[in-house]
């Protein structure tokens, strides 16, 4: 019997059995209540109970299958690490000077809320905790994946590879937009590296429904694994830039971040990255195959290159392809001054079809297959321009650094990550200031507000935001005060949005 059947038989057997303790245990209760249901519970039971005795005949396979599973978590484990990172903070309170508050009241309404006088820079410590695997080792270092969130801000960075042993790590570079990073440590620091290299499988192969087994720190609680079936693919969750998330209801929680999926063949297939929280059975990781590649990038360069286009797209919407006949593609919606799509001749409601004659299914689809292509290497776009369809030649450009997401600042109580924008992309907003949102952590009040990744958050409460620190200031007030706190953004698109955030 194979691998596969093995763990179905161990699933459908537990499920099974599961099953036929809860409704004997529940019959039991229900015979108290009423006669007639005794009847049937009755015979119910006795049917049970001959499933139960028969059950030995599967001890083999459930013995089997069982094994196999022991040999999966033992193949994978001694690769799994737990990363500790210390950050720390700066933290600026407002000082009001006596006599301030009656003074605000003459005030124009637009100065009221704004305070000038600040105190001095407070560091506030922190420790996190998260997991990690070993991937490759050379002569001289072992390379360890993780997430960007894990080790991002990070003042020291500190590998447990073993009950008693902890060693300070180097960060090879991360990449924010996918939530990656890779950190090393010297080779002679851990004993017989070479045989904890966990095996990288092939994440295009994986299908809902796969066995899978998440393995990692959870809460501190080393060495923890976990068993569920991959539920979806392809998901989106606004966590990321780039997404493309495995969906697993193998449990994973806080301090899981940076450890692998496995599959049933103990190759890495994901790495488990993000929770859906008061959600149950709703894990992400990371493919494998994307994590692979943004590695390279970082062992090779220190940061990830990315091919750009320099578009503003979104997924065609049902009506839209009805309309046009259309089961596939994306629709332009900006084309970026001086960009290679620009030079190129994309125009703002051009559909995009394919790529060098491959179907674009939606913005994701086209999204990695751009940052994929090399700088300077040209693809062949099918573009739909009214009722006309032809080819249009573009150079890949290199991504500017300066959409790059540096200088992030996580701003926890909310659940954003922020950063200030650069001039570039200001006139890419069409605004004169505001901060960048990178990230809105699921669960969180923002996530919850409908805050997205991308958004220019240009006001608080209608009081102009010129920086992280700044908007900080305003919301802290905000928080301490009890009062409700109004974001006015705007997104590249030229949308305009108010959210409110209700303070609890």
């Amino acid at each position: 019997m194979g691998k596969l059947q093995k763990l179905g038989s161990l699933l459908l057997l537990g499920a099974l059995l599961s099953t036929t303790t809860y409704a004997s245990t529940n019959s039991t209760s229900l015979q108290l209540k009423n006669s007639t249901q005794t009847v049937i519970d009755n015979t119910t039971q006795r049917s049970l109970k001959s499933q139960i005795k028969t059950s030995p005949a599967f001890a083999p396979i459930l013995a089997a299958a069982q094994e196999e599973l022991h040999k999966i978590i033992d193949k994978v484990a001694p690769s799994v690490v737990t990363i500790l990172t210390y950050k720390e903070i700066k933290v600026v309170q407002p000082v009001i000077p006596p006599g301030f508050d009656e003074f605000r009241r003459w005030l124009p309404p637009d100065l009221r809320n704004f305070l000038p006088f600040f105190g001095q820079p407070k560091v506030k410590k922190e420790r996190a905790l998260g997991s990690g695997f070993i991937f490759k080792v050379d002569k001289d270092w072992v390379y360890i994946l993780t997430n960007n969130h894990v080790v991002s801000n990070a003042k020291k960075i500190i590998v447990k590879v073993s009950r008693l042993k902890e060693v300070q790590a180097v960060l090879v570079g991360a990449d924010p937009k996918t939530d990656l990073a890779v950190v090393k440590i010297p080779c002679k620091e851990v004993p017989n590296a070479e045989n904890r290299v966990a095996k990288l499988g092939d994440s295009s192969k994986v299908r809902v429904g796969d066995f899978v087994v998440a393995i990692g720190n959870p809460f501190g609680l080393e060495d923890t694994a976990t068993f569920g079936i991959v539920s979806a693919l392809h998901r989106r969750i606004g966590l990321d830039v780039y997404e493309n998330f495995i969906q697993t209801q193998a449990p994973i929680n806080p301090g899981n971040s940076g450890g692998p999926l496995v599959n049933i063949r103990g190759e890495v297939i994901g790495i488990n990255t993000a929770i859906i929280a008061n959600a149950q059975g709703l894990g992400f990781a990371i493919p494998i195959n994307l994590a692979k590649w943004v590695a390279k990038q970082l062992i090779e360069h220190g940061k990830v290159i990315r091919g750009w286009l320099g578009v503003v797209i979104e997924d065609l919407t049902p009506p839209v392809a009805e309309a046009l006949g259309l089961n596939h593609g994306v629709i332009v919606l900006k084309v970026v001054p001086g960009s290679p799509a620009e030079k190129a001749g994309l125009q703002p409601g051009d559909i995009i079809l394919a790529i060098n004659g491959n179907p674009i299914k939606n913005a994701t689809d086209l999204q990695f297959t751009v940052m994929k292509t090399p700088p300077g290497e040209e693809i062949t776009l099918t573009v739909l321009r009214g009722d006309k369809k032809f080819n249009i030649r573009v150079k890949v450009g290199k991504m500017p650094s300066s959409t790059q997401q540096v200088q992030q600042t996580i701003y926890y109580n909310l659940g954003l990550v922020l950063r200030n924008p650069s001039p570039d992309e200001l006139k890419q907003y069409n605004a004169p200031y505001g901060v960048i949102v990178t990230n809105v952590y699921p669960g969180s009040p923002a996530a919850m507000a409908g805050v997205k990744p991308g958004m220019l958050i240009m006001r608080v409460n209608n009081i102009p935001v010129k920086s992280v620190s700044q908007f900080m200031e305003i919301v802290e007030k905000l928080t301490k005060e009890k009062k409700p706190i109004v974001l006015f953004a705007k997104g590249l698109n030229g949308n305009f949005y108010v959210i409110t955030i209700e303070n609890r």
